[in-house]
């Protein structure tokens, strides 16, 4: 007699699309204002220098945009491949050149849900997404055209795929992984420290997994091969050029960082996305008290299962440790690198939070609220200057190249202060000028003198060029200003300054002989 099978456990029934608790509406909600805050004005601010590198490779012929990567930037071919792709569908104007981004972090906003569903449960999958949603640092990210928002969204994506296959272990599912990994990786070199992570987890939490993990990103780095003897090019070329900048980037410590990732920095003396601040250690530590309480609740609440909490965890701790080892030993270091880690770490935040809630009985869901409303409340000012204030956060060349274009006459001389300067500005002043563009060297107080640039080259400029516009950006260190306004005031006078944010803009007039 044939014995039936046991009925399968049923799952919950799906809230019905009354009910206050929604998940989909919710997310979808979410995403709605992830979107807005996203594609909303997008087109506003003007390229940065970085951007405007992306330009020129788009604009370039397809055979060259590799030799012109290899000689210019230390990144993989990938984004700029991909936006050569589409400048030609789009072209290259602010919003539609930025436009991926936008879409690139709106998925990782999708993905933030996911994953911090999976390693905790559905209230802290949505509070995760909305951080990410409203954090003016993944915003900001999301607005620029540079590789870092898909890189974001392919670490998460190639985090999700990992969990996913070592817990089913079907193919399509490894096959998915090694894709995301090689598109990583592709994007940008410090996605290695997110396989590396990956690998530890494997190795400690999923050994049955591991020769297939191994296997995994064997398959990954045939892929990426092609791309070794250039990685190679690229490394001496750095190598060269961090020389040469010396002092000029200054690497920032991790409570600038976190501030950035907490509600976008630039409150009681914290860093903005540009610039260091001036708070010290002590100061850092008590604006960043509540965040790194609640981090700290939210990894106990993840603790549960290690397995789980070292899958968020892993990749966040080896970037940031693997990061400042390289920018410590190189001096060298942005903070939009770890851009990523937003996701990560909003998934510790929102985790956290439901853990304070939890241990206050009969008031979880009003502490929980009160503490999302004060962690947003953070963001808050941020986010209405990145809005309102044209200068936050952004460099202002379109402004300071409208102003040349008002007060400017016939003739005048552009002396421009480091390449960068010249490439940002004359993409949005393209009339020719005669112009001279000093480097480094130029300006180097110990550098070779025939280089140099001397009271005696000022004198000869001002005999030939009785009006000069100085236009100057960063890195225009101390000692580069020391170098070059003596040298300057022997021969002109400044007739008129303007100050923008990332730009500065200098009249000068020669001095009668």
């Amino acid at each position: 007699m044939h014995r039936a099978d046991p009925p399968s456990p049923q799952r919950p029934p799906e809230p019905a699309p009354h009910d206050a608790f929604n998940p989909r509406v919710i997310l979808a909600g979410i995403l709605a204002v992830a979107a807005v805050l996203r594609f909303a004005t997008l087109g506003a601010p003007s390229f940065s220098y970085d951007e405007i590198v992306v330009i020129t490779m788009a604009r370039a012929r397809w055979h060259d945009v590799l030799p012109m990567l290899r000689a210019v930037e230390f990144h993989p071919p990938l984004y700029y491949l991909f936006m050569k792709a589409w400048a030609e569908i789009a072209g290259v104007g602010e919003a539609a050149f930025r436009f991926p981004s936008a879409c690139f972090g709106l998925a990782s906003v999708g993905l933030t849900y996911g994953l911090a569903r999976r390693v905790s449960s559905e209230p802290v999958g949505l509070l995760g997404a909305l951080f990410v949603a409203v954090s003016p640092f993944h915003i900001l990210v999301s607005q620029e055209a540079r590789m870092y928002a898909l890189l974001g969204a392919l670490v998460m994506a190639s985090t999700l795929a990992l969990a996913a296959s070592v817990e089913r272990d079907r193919p399509i599912l490894w096959a998915g992984y090694v894709l995301a990994s090689a598109l990583m990786v592709y994007t940008q070199y410090i996605g290695a420290l997110v396989l590396l992570a990956h690998g530890i987890w494997v190795a400690v939490y999923e050994r049955g997994r591991l020769a297939r993990w191994m296997a995994a990103v064997a398959a990954a780095a045939v892929l990426y091969a092609p791309w070794i003897p250039p990685l190679w090019a690229q490394a001496f070329h750095l190598h060269g050029t961090l020389q040469s900048l010396g002092s000029a980037v200054t690497a920032r410590d991790p409570g600038d960082l976190l501030g950035l990732i907490a509600f976008g920095g630039s409150l009681f003396g914290m860093a903005n996305y540009l610039f260091p601040g001036t708070l010290g250690p002590g100061g850092q530590f008590a604006v960043l008290l509540p965040f790194l309480v609640i981090l700290w609740r939210g990894g106990a609440a993840l603790a549960s299962d290690r397995r789980r909490l070292a899958l968020v965890g892993l990749p966040l701790i080896v970037a940031v440790v693997g990061t400042f080892a390289l920018a410590l030993a190189n001096h060298y270091y942005y903070p939009r690198w770890l851009s990523f880690l937003v996701p990560l770490y909003a998934a510790f935040l929102a985790a956290g939070i439901f853990e304070i809630a939890e241990r206050i009985h009969g008031w979880r869901d009003r502490v929980a609220a009160a503490l999302t409303v004060g962690i947003l409340l953070y963001s808050a000012p941020t986010l209405v200057r990145l809005y309102s204030d044209p200068g936050f956060n952004h460099f202002q060349w379109r402004a300071a190249a409208s102003l040349i274009e008002h007060q400017g006459k016939p003739g005048d001389f552009f002396l421009y202060v480091n390449n960068a300067t010249r490439s940002a500005f004359t993409y949005y002043d393209r009339d020719p000028h005669p112009s001279l563009t000093l480097t480094a060297a130029n300006l180097a107080p110990d550098g070779d003198r025939a280089h140099a640039f001397t009271d005696l080259r000022a004198r000869e400029l001002a005999q030939q060029h009785p009006r000069v516009w100085l236009i100057v950006s960063i890195p225009f260190t101390r000692s580069m200003q020391a170098q070059l306004f003596p040298a300057l005031d022997r021969a002109f006078r400044v007739a008129g300054s303007r100050q923008y944010t990332g730009t500065g803009i200098y009249l000068l007039e020669a001095k009668p002989q």
